[in-house]
């Protein structure tokens, strides 16, 4: 164990041994992700005075490295190399090419039994799924991939929060989030004393729980402010590919119809069923634009059951159908690190 002092602080800090971390980036990354991933080890290196963290960058697929706004990120590894890393950040915003997965796979089946800590960042966790490395886990991924995740990891718990780690297996939305996850990590391991250091350094003042939900507009205080309206949202999305009556989803809240009929239109202005198809339009819309499933299988899995019924539906809230919707989705432009509706 060594024992590292700073001349501007009393405290002294123990660290065990120096770790290494690797970004394994896909193309056009969220550059405000990767920076904040890092950070806070770069800045526990600065406090200490010592190299505690080695940080490599390698592309997720070699032949597209890593860039994003004419802002191109070093290239300091590669999967040849045979090192062996104690964290792996997988921060994917697009898919990696079909042709560039199968190493990517390899790699990362290898890094792992050998002590690896993997951490899929945004949607990096839709990778480690079809890789088959998060099987029996809990994870999360930015909201977007949400729908796309739960498709893919069918033996996964998956929730909507800022970063979940979950033994040898991490996932984190991305983002700002990945500031809040970093900072956890470190503090797993280094301890309390160098977290604190590093939290004056960079003034983090007030961590964000990991359990924090990543969308405030979508799910914030409405459906809070009574525990029967936050139950049947539960059971709504909990049920989007196999949709309820209105009155099975009263029995399951423990209310009469009319009652959560009345809740619904006091507190939220609309009714459980308005409620209800708009978030299945929600997980239609983004399984279509971020998932490879086809159209149809998009309008089953929001419990659709035949495609007419999904395109009228579609078509009265977005003013398109659902091909119209993510062929012009997928005409814009992708250099700013992420496309959203």
């Amino acid at each position: 164990m060594e024992r590292l002092g700073d001349n501007n602080q009393s405290s002294e800090v123990e660290v065990e041994r120096r770790r290494s971390i690797a970004l394994v980036i896909g193309r056009e990354p969220s550059l405000h992700t990767v920076f904040l991933s890092i950070e806070p080890f770069r800045a526990a290196n600065r406090v200490s005075g010592k190299a505690l963290f080695s940080i490599d960058f390698i592309p997720a697929d070699a032949e597209t490295p890593p860039a994003s706004m004419d802002v191109t990120l070093p290239v300091t590894a590669s999967f040849d190399d045979g090192r062996k890393y104690d964290l792996i950040f997988l921060l994917v915003t697009y898919d990696v090419a079909e042709a560039a997965k199968a190493r990517l796979f390899r790699w990362l089946r290898r890094q792992s039994p050998a002590g690896a800590h993997l951490c899929g960042v945004d949607a990096g966790p839709l990778l480690l799924a079809e890789a088959g490395l998060l099987d029996g886990y809990a994870a999360t991924c930015h909201w977007t991939g949400m729908a796309s995740l739960r498709e893919f990891s069918a033996t996964s718990r998956i929730v909507e929060q800022l970063y979940v780690i979950d033994r040898n297996r991490s996932t984190c939305a991305g983002q700002a989030a990945s500031f809040d996850y970093s900072m956890t990590m470190l503090r797993m391991m280094c301890g309390d004393a160098l977290y604190n250091l590093v939290c004056n350094e960079l003034i983090y003042a007030t961590p964000r729980p990991a359990e924090v939900r990543q969308r405030e507009i979508v799910n914030g205080q409405p459906f809070m402010v009574n525990p029967i309206l936050n139950r049947a949202q539960r059971i709504m999305h909990e049920t989007v590919e196999e949709p309820l009556e209105t009155a099975a989803i009263a029995d399951r809240c423990g209310v009469s119809v009319r009652e959560l009929q009345y809740l619904f239109k006091r507190h939220l202005n609309t009714s459980p069923k308005k409620i209800y198809m708009a978030l299945r339009l929600q997980q239609a819309k983004e399984l279509l634009l971020y998932s490879s499933m086809s159209i149809r299988e998009t309008g089953l899995a929001c419990g659709f059951a035949t495609p007419s019924a999904y395109y009228r539906a579609f078509r009265a809230v977005y003013g398109k159908s659902p091909q119209e919707y993510r062929s012009d989705f997928a005409k814009k432009s992708t250099m700013y690190g992420r496309n959203l509706y």
